[in-house]
């Protein structure tokens, strides 16, 4: 019993900046594990979708390695914490920067956690490995929360919890102006698992009308409008609230989906 009263306290006297690291990295792991079971239910496993779940799977696995060898003081840990989290950052970034750009995304709680988490993992893991040798509990601002290290820390958390707060009422109102957008076709709300996620899923026109077609994003997430044969028409991502039209100068029946969840799918008749 001695023993393991003795294992915990060693435990819990570990320096601060470990556990911001440790906690940090474990906090990361649990939204990429809820971002992936999300993408899953929406039908993200076939096509370039199961490669992303791949990729969120693996970031899981070192995040885990990583915070549990951070807390046993190792000093490759804390080389594979900030590597870790800048790759993530730097592969994930375009998607990062679009959903905070637009509180209405669903991805904007990520994105407004995540990047000031991550930057502090990878603060304190660049100062842990510089001051390993010498042993962290040697430098205050790294060993307890009562330094500067720790007001940083408190300041960021700060941050985090007034931009979803501010990103809430933000959220609030675009919602409400997007709904009374008006479009020739919707991106349903909840399109990816929606029974028409493009809605009129068949559309139709005629050449003399001037051939013109435009998509509004009603959706809490971005999405595209694909043509199915490569290189007719792409809109690329266009995220809440977003328009996007294209012009048609031939007659046809033209398929579309969305490169994001593959499952979507429309299409126009062009007369």
């Amino acid at each position: 019993m001695d023993q393991r009263e003795s294992m915990t306290a060693n435990v819990w006297q570990k320096p601060f900046a470990l556990w911001v690291i440790a906690g940090g990295l474990v906090y990361m792991s649990i939204a990429l594990l809820y971002l992936g079971l999300q993408f899953a239910l929406a039908g993200g496993l076939t096509g370039t979708g199961g490669g992303l779940l791949a990729f969120l799977f693996l970031f899981i696995a070192v995040f885990l390695i990583a915070a549990g060898f951070s807390l046993r003081e190792k000093r490759w840990a804390y080389v594979l914490s900030a590597a870790a989290s800048i790759v993530l950052l730097l592969l994930f970034g375009s998607f990062i920067i679009d959903s905070y750009r637009n509180p209405a995304d669903s991805g904007f709680w990520l994105s407004a956690t995540g990047i000031p988490v991550l930057s502090l993992v990878i603060l304190f893991s660049i100062l842990a490995f510089w001051q390993g040798k010498d042993g962290l509990a040697q430098n205050r601002y790294l060993a307890s929360p009562q330094s500067v290290g720790g007001l940083l820390t408190v300041a960021v958390i700060g941050f985090v919890i007034g931009s979803i707060v501010v990103g809430a009422i933000g959220a609030g109102v675009i919602l409400r102006t997007i709904s009374t957008g008006a479009a020739d076709i919707d991106i349903v709300s909840g399109a990816a698992t929606a029974a028409i996620a493009y809605s009129p899923q068949s559309f139709h026109l005629t050449l003399a009308s001037g051939g013109k077609v435009t998509w509004i994003n009603k959706d809490t997430t971005s999405h595209t409008v694909t043509s199915n044969q490569t290189g007719q028409f792409d809109s690329g991502t266009f995220g809440v609230g977003a328009t996007w039209s294209h012009t048609f100068t031939t007659a046809g029946t033209y398929y579309y989906y969305c490169t994001i969840h593959p499952m979507m799918w429309g299409v126009v008749v062009v007369s």
